[in-house]
């Protein structure tokens, strides 16, 4: 056995949020995965683009390309020659979240959302493409001083640093897909990071997805072949399951939660248009609004035109012990998503005892089968099926029992090691065997 073969994988991992550094549910899910597979026994490195401190877990590295560099006196320049320049180049011209959307999307072929300043730009920065275009050219000049058998890089933002850094190390390179540009945008999407997604995932030595449908958007819009694509869940933050709270009059609020971005692909507008035909039959019912967003000012418009403002809040961005605290209070969470790659805010509602209606176009209706589920557009219906949970505390209490059966099946742990099987696969590294090795 080689000397290589005697220790850990390791694992070069490139994300873009990382709790505390995080929105939504890329930090969460990147995390998952890299703490499973650092118990699986893999050796992982963590890099974001900036991690003030440093994380430090069992076999799990946490930290930031910048604050690398500084520390050991590394110039980013000094990598040039060895990443692709034309990366480069198509990465610092993005501008994708530079566009204000000032309307309502009408329907699934409407433009772009985007992060609103004041919850993310210290996270994404004013000029995305150039933070692209820089965290590529640290992790290339990282690269010159690591030792890794393989990469693993976690979105679109990342894609170029992860080619780059893959390339340099000349080591097999994975890519994990949470969301697509056609899931944000629509027929509206940027061909400029469509095609930073296309060509990474054609480098790519195996791709990830977090479902069957974002697999599917993958195969159809990327030409991928299938077998080069495998999917792997997202799952709950912790493996037990807390008891669930009451459900029914007098024992939570007769609050209808949307939770999420206030942006297209999320379908708050959608949302709102469901919650008027409610609040004509359900004179108590209200409706939170929690997130935030570039659609906020057409949102409180809409709810003005329908209405129904004395009855809708909008709550903001809601850090995580605040939305389980809200979540444990609230009689339904509506997941109205217009396309949806996973949707971990639907596990986190039934953790909480909360039970969930969600899009049919939406990847985690793939691990609750047993659900509410309405198409997006369908309001009446998406109406009907909120009027049928509050109203009926049986349906709703079978909702999360059923629910809640179907989460206890999902695990980090057993994500990791669709992963670490795709590893072996693919590139011929096995996590556990190596992991014993370097025990022995």
């Amino acid at each position: 056995m080689s000397m290589m073969n005697d220790r850990p994988v390791r694992v070069l991992m490139l994300g873009w949020e990382y709790p505390p550094r995080f929105v939504g549910g890329l930090g969460k899910a990147s995390q998952g995965i890299a703490r499973g597979l650092a118990d699986l026994g893999a050796e992982v490195s963590f890099v974001l683009p900036r991690f003030r401190g440093r994380g430090e877990e069992t076999r799990l590295r946490v930290g930031g390309a910048r604050e690398w560099l500084l520390e050991h006196r590394a110039a980013p320049r000094a990598a040039a020659a060895a990443t692709p320049l034309r990366w480069l180049d198509v990465a610092a011209r993005l501008r994708p979240y530079a566009r204000p959307q000032a309307a309502v999307s009408p329907g699934p072929r409407a433009g772009r959302g985007t992060i609103e300043p004041g919850d993310a730009e210290a996270l994404y920065g004013s000029d995305l493409g150039r933070e692209v275009a820089r965290f590529a050219e640290r992790v290339a000049a990282m690269a010159a001083r690591l030792r890794v058998d393989l990469v693993h890089a976690h979105d679109w933002m990342t894609f170029p640093a992860a080619l780059a850094a893959a390339a340099r190390l000349r080591v097999p390179l994975f890519l994990h897909v949470h969301s697509t540009e056609y899931d944000r945008s629509g027929e509206g999407a940027d061909p400029a990071i469509a095609a930073v997604e296309r060509m990474a995932c054609e480098r790519a030595d195996h791709v990830f997805a977090v479902s069957d449908y974002t697999r599917g958007v993958l195969v159809s819009r990327y030409g991928l072949d299938p077998a080069r694509v495998s999917v792997v869940y997202n799952a709950p933050d912790a493996a037990e399951l807390p008891p669930p709270l009451p459900l029914g009059p007098g024992a939570r609020q007769p609050w209808v939660v949307f939770l999420g971005r206030l942006a297209f692909q999320k379908g708050p507008d959608h949302f709102l248009r469901a919650a008027a035909g409610v609040a004509r039959l359900h004179p108590r019912a209200r409706f939170l609004v929690c997130g935030s967003g570039d659609m906020r000012q057409a949102l409180q418009a809409l709810a003005a035109e329908l209405g129904i403002t004395d009855r809708v809040e909008f709550r903001g961005f809601l850090a995580p012990g605040a939305v389980e605290r809200l979540l444990a209070r609230s009689s339904l969470l509506v997941m109205p998503s217009v396309s949806e790659p996973f949707g971990l805010v639907a596990l986190e509602a039934l953790r909480a005892g909360t039970p969930v209606v969600l899009s049919r176009q939406s990847g985690v209706r793939e691990v609750i089968g047993r659900s509410l589920q309405v198409d997006f557009w369908d309001h009446a219906r998406l109406a009907d099926q909120i009027l049928a949970v509050l109203r009926l505390p049986v349906l709703a209490r079978q909702l999360v029992e059923e629910g809640r059966e179907q989460l206890a099946r999902l695990s980090w742990d057993e994500s990791a090691q669709r992963v670490a099987e795709a590893y072996a696969r693919v590139a011929g590294i096995d996590v556990a065997a190596r992991a014993q090795g370097g025990a022995a």
